[in-house]
């Protein structure tokens, strides 16, 4: 029936199997880097320490960067023998084509509430994590799968939250200057998303929590959310970004915003 048994030997050494090798984000910025990904390739040509089949996990494979969806272009079209390659995703479209025409899709349906739930207890996550980690990077068992990173990002939402207050823009940067561009443009460009969507709709999460209305109005939040956009995709490309100009410059549009606002 397909189901796992949970009594045999690979069973019981499912996070451990020596054939299971698993790609996942490093660090705060969330990448599968490179360097990961070809020392995984060196392994996917050796042979299986069991004898079966060797599995090179690749999860969320939306973390993969330009470089290292083009280090896997190769062996994943033509895969050694007995090797399979397994990439997870909520977010197929964030994937490069070129790889994507390598793969075959497989959709899985989305878990139900009461499983979800008993995941998150079994892994130690409280519901507010669960909420924050979703609000802000999409991910949420963020504080499970990369704790920095969502520590990160609460550390900017405070930012915004200390800007929105009054604080000088240039001096909250200061605890900023070696963060990772990256997540932090994301968290921006997810609270900015967050807020324009409350202009039209109810929405009760962790951001409308802690920045409640009344907001700046939506051609503010495009227009900044543009502008966030630039040091994203900078980041993405593997472009070396100042953190501490970049995310300057942000949060001092951010705090411009909300002297726009009308009460």
């Amino acid at each position: 029936n397909h189901e796992p048994c949970g009594d045999c030997v690979s069973c019981r050494m499912r996070d451990t199997h020596p054939d299971v090798l698993t790609l996942e984000p490093e660090g705060a910025a969330g990448m599968i880097k490179v360097d990961a990904v070809r020392d995984a390739i060196e392994v996917a040509y050796t042979t299986a320490s069991m004898g079966g089949r060797r599995v090179v996990l690749v999860r969320p494979a939306d973390c993969l960067n330009q470089a290292s969806s083009n280090a896997l272009l190769k062996i994943v079209e033509e895969p050694p023998s007995g090797t399979v390659f397994v990439f997870q995703t909520a977010l197929p479209g964030k994937l490069l084509p070129t790889l994507v025409s390598r793969l075959r899709m497989i959709k899985v349906p989305t878990p139900s509430a009461e499983l979800f739930a008993q995941t998150v207890q079994s892994l130690g996550v409280t519901r507010q994590q669960v909420n924050l980690a979703s609000a802000l990077l999409a991910e949420p068992l963020a504080a499970q799968t990369n704790p920095d990173r969502l520590a990160l990002a609460n550390d900017v939402l405070q930012a915004l939250v200390r800007i929105r207050g009054g604080a000088d823009a240039q001096m909250v940067v200061k605890s900023f200057s070696k963060a990772d561009a990256l997540v932090a443009s994301t968290v921006m460009e997810r609270v900015c998303e967050h807020l324009i969507r409350a202009h039209y709709d109810r929405v009760d999460n962790a951001v409308t929590e802690i920045l409640p209305a009344p907001y700046p109005a939506v051609p503010l939040l495009f227009q900044f959310k543009e502008r966030i956009a630039e040091v994203k995709k900078q980041a993405q490309a593997g472009i070396a970004v100042n953190a501490g100009l970049a995310l300057g410059s942000l949060f001092a549009a951010w705090g411009f915003i909300w002297t726009r606002v009308q009460a």
